[in-house]
């Protein structure tokens, strides 16, 4: 039997360095310079036990003897209980979790360890339910929520997905229906075309909502016809779009849009400019409706956005990752076509200071708690009650000898980039510079914008809230919303502190907001991915890069895009939206819990053409079931022989282990350590001879032969190339191959009797990292 060992996916680290403290000096441009101090403390297993806020609450974790986090609970003049007990089935996947609000989380999986249920309990009621099924390569067919329907007056609802693939496994069609309190009911169509190279030719979608934004239906839809250059090297960036659009109370027909957008890229090929044109109703075109300009570094992070006029600046790390965002309008007043006076505010930032903390203008701020990677609390508070003043902490660097750090020069540095920016966007500045960056009250004070309006009505809130709790309303954080997540880490629905549902959120597939029930306190821009939402530009931050749901297309190429040579690098999640999520914006990862051994098994499938499943019964050792609808007459040769070789293996008593790791210090496999290299194997991809489902079943055989059989390695490997030919239709010789320069050149023969020239018919090159994993691979014809 094939019995298949997964990744631990282990919720017992929050940072993979140990690193003990850090201190963090930021600048906000025109606003101040700020520092925070963070410490985290670990066990000798290297887990983190506790972590100290840099407003000074302790957060501490507890794990069960297994090793797995248990509980999560913090401390900051009063005790929270963010988790009271997270539970594991025997696999080590979760299938329990408790909130301190009472909130429970129940997680179900079928035998291929894909999720199959998972179900929230909040208030006394239930409020998520949802099942899910898939085909038998994984791909996600549905998505139901049957909880029951909330009470009149409050959020939620039942929700249902359904999807089709085409025969590359892209998403290829979606419907949606919504049915929520109130009377409130939605429905969404999406309908999606590629070609042969995987970019997106057409996307239509559309939606009807009753009684969710206002008493009566709303149609909102559109229809994306896409064109690429044909400039070589730039086939994959868009030229342009042709966009059909409407917005009515109306039917659609008669109420469309016509717009146009044309895109241009730079020379790393990221989008710089996009102009938008409509043609009106008297049949003339319009080519003034709309810009979008964007400005990029050399390392190719989005600097600054200017959309008809509205501005917006990014501020990264030395790791690349966002830390400041600051954003404003200006306003222009001319008098007889005369530039008279204006105004810029530039006032608008969120403040990154790590992925648990971050503050905004009017002295709000946001804390977030963790378990793993995964966000399930966010903390309000404001400037009374953070503690000391950041403007006031000793700015990281004056500690160590010799290093001096200039941060006025830098303050007045980052005001100019934002003056640049503006002036290369031609957009008149007329801001006024803020020099006071240690009590500016913009930082921490009731500045006059929106936001620090809504920071003083969350303290007067949060006092009344908790007028009764005998707590003292300056120490106490009552403001705690709770996360409940879907497959996808997408956040669906949000709990207060009551266990009351305060938002709650459903999408379409590729990200765009379907419905969306907010309250008046406070809501979370996590959404789709659990990843920022930026409402200045309607694009989402992975941390790598941006990505436009609308367009379902990334902003800039993939700076791993060898990894994925078969697909476009600006081709979001493969195109499988429901099936794939991309942590950062740099990979794919199947969804699950245990998603490296989903992604083994996905590739034994593919080889069997999809016409067996593959599942584990308790003792994680493989079964076989053939698929209902499918005829294995009907299979090719190749894929009758994957089975046959499979089957063999599967139904042996004795036990085939295999070792599924990420990567290996050589490519795709190790016969000595009885392991695969998955990310080699989803390289690979489904190409011609050398191909993921082929070269698993390579080192399966292999495995089986030593481990079972009792053959040497050596003979092992030459009866696994054997099988592998029986897969393939084509003969790779086992050790007629050679390295030349970071490369594995590997003839391709029609079969093994004759390695001659004349007999040769292609050439398979992998391409080596540093660390000898399959960054890329080429399939050539051999020319004679």
């Amino acid at each position: 039997m094939v019995k298949a060992r997964g990744i631990d996916n282990k919720i017992d680290s929050l940072v993979a360095i140990p690193v003990t403290k850090t201190r963090r000096t930021l600048i906000v441009p025109n606003q101040a310079i700020a520092t925070y101090v963070t410490q985290w403390t670990y066990d000798s297993h290297n887990r983190l036990i506790e972590m100290i806020y840099p407003d000074e609450e302790k957060v501490t974790y507890s794990y069960n003897l297994g090793g797995l986090l248990e509980k999560v609970r913090g401390e900051k003049s009063y005790g929270y209980d963010y988790i009271t007990k997270l539970g594991y089935d025997k696999f080590e996947q979760r299938s329990y979790l408790k909130y301190c609000n009472g909130a429970e989380t129940f997680y179900t999986y079928d035998n291929r360890r894909r999720l199959s249920n998972l179900a929230v309990n909040s208030g006394g009621t239930s409020i998520m339910d949802n099942a899910y099924t898939f085909d038998a390569v994984s791909n996600v067919l549905s998505v139901a929520n049957n909880a029951s329907l909330p009470a009149n007056g409050n959020a939620g609802g039942q929700m249902s997905h359904t999807c089709t693939y085409d025969g590359l496994y892209r998403l290829a069609t979606a419907t949606g229906t919504y049915t929520g309190a109130d009377s409130k009911s939605a429905s969404y169509t999406l309908d999606m075309g590629y070609d042969n190279m995987h970019r997106i030719t057409s996307k239509r979608q559309h939606l009807t909502q009753d009684n969710v934004q206002f008493n009566g239906t709303l149609n909102v839809g559109y229809d994306l016809s896409y064109t690429y250059s044909s400039e070589e090297g730039k086939k994959f960036q868009l030229e342009s779009v042709k966009d059909v659009d409407y917005r009515t109370e109306e039917t659609p027909e008669g109420n469309k849009v016509e717009n146009g957008h044309v895109y241009t890229y730079d020379k790393n090929g990221n989008l710089v400019y996009v102009n938008t044109s409509r043609m009106m109703k008297d049949g003339h075109k319009d080519n003034s409706v709309g810009e979008r300009k964007l400005i990029w570094d050399e390392e190719n992070r989005l600097l600054s956005v200017d959309d008809n006029g509205f501005v917006s600046n990014y501020w990264y790390d030395a790791d690349g990752e966002r830390t400041v965002k600051t954003s404003g309008e200006s306003d222009q007043v001319y008098v007889n076509g005369v530039f008279s006076g204006g105004s810029t505010n530039t006032a608008k930032f969120s403040l990154y200071v790590s992925p648990y903390l971050v503050a905004n203008q009017g002295g709000r701020y946001t804390k977030h708690i963790y378990a793993g990677s995964q966000r399930i609390v966010s903390k309000i508070g404001d400037f009374a009650s953070y503690g000391s003043d950041p403007r006031r902490i000793e700015y990281a660097g004056s500690e160590t000898d010799g290093l001096s750090v200039d941060y006025k020069s830098k303050y007045t540095a980052q005001q100019q980039v934002i003056k640049d920016h503006y002036t290369f966007f031609d957009v008149p500045y007329n801001g006024t510079d803020n020099n006071n960056y240690a009590d500016g009250e913009g930082f921490c004070c009731n500045d006059g914008t929106l936001e620090a309006a809504q920071a003083k009505a969350m303290r007067k809130a949060q006092t009344r809230a908790i007028a009764e709790s005998f707590k003292d309303p300056d120490n106490y954080e009552n403001l705690q919303f709770f996360y409940h997540p879907d497959h996808l880490g997408s956040s669906s629905f949000i709990t207060n502190l009551d266990g009351e549902v305060v938002q709650h959120i459903e999408y379409v597939p590729f990200g765009e907001v379907f419905i969306e029930e907010r309250n008046s306190v406070w809501n979370t821009p996590y959404l789709f991915n659990a990843k920022e939402f930026d409402e200045e530009t309607g694009m989402y931050y992975y941390g790598a890069r941006y990505y436009e749901p609308r367009l379902s297309l990334w902003m800039s190429t993939d700076p791993l895009q060898e990894k994925y040579p078969n697909i476009s690098a600006y081709v979001f999640c493969a195109n499988s939206p429901l099936v794939y999520y991309d942590k950062i914006g740099l990979s794919l990862t199947l969804v699950g819990e245990d998603a490296d051994l989903q992604t083994t098994l996905s590739f034994y499938e593919k080889g069997m053409g999809g016409f067996y499943s593959l599942n584990l019964d308790e003792n994680k050792q493989v079964q076989i079931t053939q698929i209902e609808d499918k005829n294995p007459s009907d299979m090719t040769p190749e894929q009758a022989n994957y089975y046959k070789a499979l089957n063999k293996i599967v139904t042996d008593e004795r036990d085939t282990k295999i070792n599924i790791v990420e990567s290996l210090s050589v490519p795709i496999g190790d016969a000595a350590i009885q392991s695969v290299a998955i990310s080699d194997i989803q390289t690979l991809g489904e190409g011609e001879w050398l191909n993921g489902a082929s070269a698993l079943m390579h080192e399966t055989f292999e495995q089986y032969q030593v481990q079972v059989k009792g053959i040497k390695l050596t003979k092992a490997h030459i009866q696994a190339t054997s099988m592998e030919q029986q897969v393939t239709g084509a003969y790779i010789p086992p050790f007629d191959r050679f390295f030349d320069n970071g490369q594995m050149v590997l003839p391709v023969f029609k079969n093994a009797s004759d390695t001659s020239s004349e007999n040769r018919i292609g050439t398979v090159i992998l391409h080596l990292n540093d660390k000898n994993n399959v960054s890329s691979v080429e399939r050539k014809k051999w020319q004679k």
